[in-house]
């Protein structure tokens, strides 16, 4: 087939466009299409690379990279696995770097993991933090004072402060009430983040902070720190308010997720890649062994996309890119493939709905070779031309581990490598 279409990846989360950064910036012809945007709008904005292991241990891990090397030697089919611990560093260590040129740099490493406060005032254990979250790091003494705003929903102050004082965190809070807020008749962070782009506003809010400071050395917010993938909005407030600010990510949708997502969007089309929203695969075309096309939904038809190789990266379960069925089967959605999963349904699920080890549909995905091409139930890639990244691929369970984004940045990472030689 031509260098005109080299690769056609499936899905817009983080492990897809990693797989297509990297694929673009070497010069092959690729695509990505997806029915819509990734976990990257709802995730957090960092890169969790494991927070807890066992997934059972109530401590948090301390070093990912020491602990990723025990994983990998009990898990050998875990997706870290596949890649190995320098994999991951490598992955970790350019996705930094485009952030960094992108003036959006990401802090950590392998060595250590922060530990931020969660919108409920619990401890998250992450591998790499934008800048615009490290000073609320739970190692500082430092006193802190939560702020929320009344008309944004879905963040309490109160219950954060109440929270992390519980755990011998110096934790105070205040509640604005921002009267030009109180004109719409519903307020996001995403809106909130355009306000924010405004100086008169950061002006007002920053005003009204630094005068309830009291004894706080810190002033956590939510994630609202503009939209656009910069630091020209916090480093303003720390101005204005005279100590560190820091962002708290909440529910969706999140700031943090999209800013991510703009820089690799960028980094994309700047080296001739294209990404497609809207286009959902519905099927395939193939024959001997190889995929010829995916079939995306059209007004009247099914278009087809043909390229020399696929990558699958839409997700799990949670993501819509496992679809399980009432017979307790399960198929991943486009191209049908197996997935590998217990096979009674009612062994999917422990009885105490809160198990500590966490609910074994949980680790279903596609199990894949040391290529990323998934496997039949004999042990052979289903087609020879077909890979796949992220939380697609099963023998892990991301939620729990705190492996969600690192899985995904790796995996992608490895398989746009794998197929740019």
């Amino acid at each position: 087939m031509s260098r005109h279409n080299d690769v056609l990846v499936m899905g817009a989360g983080l492990a897809g466009l990693t797989a297509v950064w990297q694929l673009a910036t070497q010069q092959k012809k690729v695509r990505l299409v997806s029915k819509g945007w990734g976990a990257t709008h709802w995730h957090s904005g960092c890169i969790d690379v494991l927070g807890y292991y066992p997934v059972a241990e109530p401590q948090p891990v301390e070093s990912p990279g020491v602990t990723l090397a025990k994983l990998i030697a009990d898990q050998p089919q875990h997706p870290y696995a596949l890649v190995g611990v320098a994999g991951v560093e490598a992955a970790l260590t350019a996705f930094q770097a485009l952030c960094a040129e992108a003036g959006y740099p990401l802090h950590g490493s392998l060595d250590k993991n922060w530990l931020l406060p969660s919108a409920v005032g619990t401890f998250r254990p992450t591998c790499l933090a934008p800048e615009t979250m490290i000073a609320g790091d739970l190692r500082s003494d430092d006193p802190m004072l939560i702020v929320g705003i009344k008309q944004l929903v879905d963040f309490y102050p109160n219950i954060i402060a109440a929270n992390l004082s519980k755990q011998g965190i110096d934790a105070t809070d205040l509640m604005l009430d921002l009267p030009e807020l109180a004109q719409r008749n519903f307020n996001t962070p995403v809106s909130i983040g355009s306000l924010m782009e405004s100086a008169d506003f950061r002006a007002a809010l920053a005003q009204q902070i630094k005068a309830k400071l009291g004894q706080a050395k810190r002033v956590g917010l939510p994630a609202i720190l503009g939209r656009k993938p910069s630091l020209a909005i916090k480093n303003d407030l720390q101005v204005k308010i005279g100590v560190p600010v820091f962002e708290i990510p909440g529910l969706p949708p999140s700031l943090p997720g999209m800013r991510l997502h703009a820089i690799l969007l960028q980094a994309i089309e700047r080296a001739g890649g294209r990404v497609y929203h809207g286009l959902e695969g519905v099927g395939i075309e193939s024959e001997g062994g190889l995929v010829t096309a995916v079939l995306t939904e059209a007004a009247a038809r099914h278009k087809p996309h043909r390229f020399a190789r696929y990558v699958v990266a839409t997700g799990g379960i949670l993501g819509g890119g496992i679809v399980t069925r009432q017979d307790g089967t399960a198929q991943e959605a486009v191209f049908d493939l197996p997935v590998t999963l217990p096979e009674s349904r009612p062994n999917w699920f422990e009885q105490d709905f809160m198990a500590p080890k966490g609910h074994p549909v949980y680790r279903a995905g596609l199990t894949v070779n040391d290529k990323f091409q998934p496997l039949n139930g004999g042990g052979q890639p289903v087609y020879q031309n077909v890979h796949a990244a992220g939380t697609t691929l099963s023998h892990s369970e991301v939620i729990r581990e705190r492996s969600f984004e690192g899985v995904a940045l790796a995996t992608g990472f490895a398989v746009g490598n794998l197929l740019a030689k």
